[in-house]
Formats: C-alpha cells, sequence, structure tokens
C-alpha cells in the first residue's frame, strides 16, 4: 500500500471509517456465506451441532474479529494502540469487573423476563412475525447446541460461544464500533450506548434487546474506564461461560425454565440484592478507572 493510500484512509472522517468498516464486515459474511457452502452441506447446518459450530465458528471470525483487525491497521498508524491491546496490569479494577458481571446476573434474567412479555401495535403485526420467526430460528439453533450434554460437546460450546465469541465481538463492537461511533458524535456515553444499541440489534433477537442494550453498555463503560480491551474481552467471556454452563447443566429442565422466567415479584429479594451489589461496584470500579487515560 502506497503512502498515498495509507494518508486517504488515515483521514476518513467518522461517517467514512463506518462504511468502510461496515464494508469490511459484510464482505467477512460473504466470505463466510461461500466458505460454509463450499466445505459442508449447508441443508445440515440447522440439524448438526457440528456445522453449527463451525458456522459461528467462521461467522465470529470472518466477520467480526478479521474486519476488526483490518480496519484498525488500514486506517490507524498502530493498530495495537487503537485496539488497546496492551497487557493489562491492573488486575484489582478485572477482579471487581469479573464481580460485576457475576452478581449483575439475577437482575438482567428479571430484565430479560419482561422483555419477552413486551408486544408490538397491531399495526406493526408483520414485524412482530418477523421477529417471532428470528427467535424460532433462535431456538432452534440452542436446541441444537445446548441439547448436546456430552462433555465434548461442553467444551465446544465453551470455545465457540464463549471464547472465540467474547474475542471477536469486543474487538468489533468496543474495538472498533464504538471508538468510530465516538469520532462522530464526539461524546463517549453517547458512543457507549449508541454502540450497546447496535450490538443488541446485530444479534437479531428482539426479546433479548434490553438486557443486552444494557450488558453491551456495561462492556462499554468498562473500556472506555479501563482503557483496555482485554478487560471488556474477559468480562464477555465470563458472562457467556456462564450461560454454557447453566445451559449444559438446567438446559430442558424445570430449573432452566425458572431462569428464563426469572420474574420480580418471585424473586424480590435478589433482584434488589443484585441491582444494589451491581450499582455499588460500577461506582467502586468507576473510581478505581484509569484516570490518566480518561478525560470525563
Amino acid at each position: 500500500m502506497t503512502d498515498s493510500n495509507k494518508n486517504f484512509l488515515h483521514d476518513m472522517e467518522g461517517w467514512s471509517q463506518f462504511f468502510f468498516f461496515f464494508f469490511l464486515s459484510i464482505s467477512g459474511l460473504m466470505f463466510t456465506i461461500v466458505a460454509l457452502q463450499l466445505c459442508v452441506d449447508i441443508t445440515q447446518l440447522d440439524q448438526s451441532p457440528k456445522i453449527m459450530r463451525m458456522a459461528l465458528t467462521l461467522q465470529s471470525v470472518c466477520a467480526f474479529l478479521v474486519p476488526s483487525l483490518a480496519f484498525a491497521y488500514l486506517t490507524q498508524n498502530s493498530t495495537k494502540q487503537y485496539l488497546k491491546t496492551e497487557h493489562y496490569q491492573n488486575i484489582l479494577f478485572l477482579s471487581l469487573s469479573i464481580l460485576l458481571i457475576i452478581v449483575i446476573q439475577p437482575m438482567i434474567d428479571c430484565i430479560a423476563h419482561y422483555n419477552q412479555q413486551l408486544t408490538l401495535p397491531e399495526s406493526m403485526s408483520a414485524l412482530e412475525k418477523w421477529i417471532q420467526e428470528g427467535e424460532l430460528s433462535a431456538e432452534k439453533t440452542t436446541n441444537l447446541l445446548f441439547g448436546d450434554k456430552t462433555i465434548t460437546g461442553l467444551i465446544f460450546n465453551l470455545l465457540v460461544i464463549a471464547l472465540v465469541a467474547g474475542l471477536a465481538e469486543e474487538f468489533f463492537f468496543r474495538g472498533c464500533v464504538q471508538q468510530i461511533m465516538q469520532k462522530i458524535v464526539k461524546n463517549k456515553h453517547a458512543a457507549v450506548w449508541i454502540s450497546a444499541v447496535i450490538f443488541s440489534a446485530i444479534h437479531f433477537q428482539f426479546y433479548g434487546f434490553v438486557p443486552r442494550v444494557l450488558l453491551g453498555a456495561v462492556l462499554g463503560y468498562l473500556f472506555v474506564w479501563a482503557g483496555n480491551i482485554w478487560v471488556p474481552v474477559i468480562v464477555h467471556t465470563v458472562n457467556n461461560t456462564i450461560g454454557v454452563i447453566l445451559s449444559f447443566i438446567y438446559y430442558g429442565s424445570p430449573q432452566y425454565e425458572n431462569i428464563e422466567n426469572f420474574n420480580f415479584e418471585q424473586n424480590l429479594e435478589i433482584v434488589i440484592i443484585s441491582s444494589i451489589l451491581s450499582i455499588l461496584l460500577l461506582i467502586f470500579i468507576y473510581r478505581r478507572r484509569k484516570s490518566a487515560k480518561i478525560s470525563d
């Protein structure tokens, strides 16, 4: 690449960066689709856990991780500095962040329960039908992956859903989308919430939209406060690991139904404690942020 091309890419404005990044991601997604069609029987996608895991891994790597690395390399002077991948040494901050994602689970589960009860007006029935079809498709994927109760299935689910997805999505949404949004809107709080909405929307699961926005915002603020991508990567991985392990243990049982229907009325004390501890931890984490890198 010539110096003039490098300067052109480095000098792109926020919206130009956004559309260039979008182009890279769509290209990665198209590559994923073509690769799957060439390598596997695509008609078996919703019937084979092995093929589904392969598809999810390819999607995470080609549509999320590779575009993020390519974007940072092509448009920034230093890929490592832009993505903030330097070794992280604040163990207390990281430990508190991990503790936060654990104690916040009951509150998130409760919000998720009420999100599932939302219905759209009659005038939006076509949209609601499309949403329901998407939810059914997601449910089939869940049944396929978590219906596999073998140890091998658990290990591969942890690798694909927790480790690979946690890494790729954080590089994509926090490492790139959030920083591009901040360049556009000039406000880190707006960038965090806009990125969280995009993070939730791109999962195409309306009935989990609100809790996923909140989780995205938590991850976004951890990225801002830590000034390092590995904090949200690890926290995201821990969050997904909790979901995978709970699903391995309880999926298909009455206990799993209780988790899915974790309402406020029957779990009042747990939700209140979770909410209070989460708020206190957020305050404590904020006060322990890297003030040298953050400007309020």
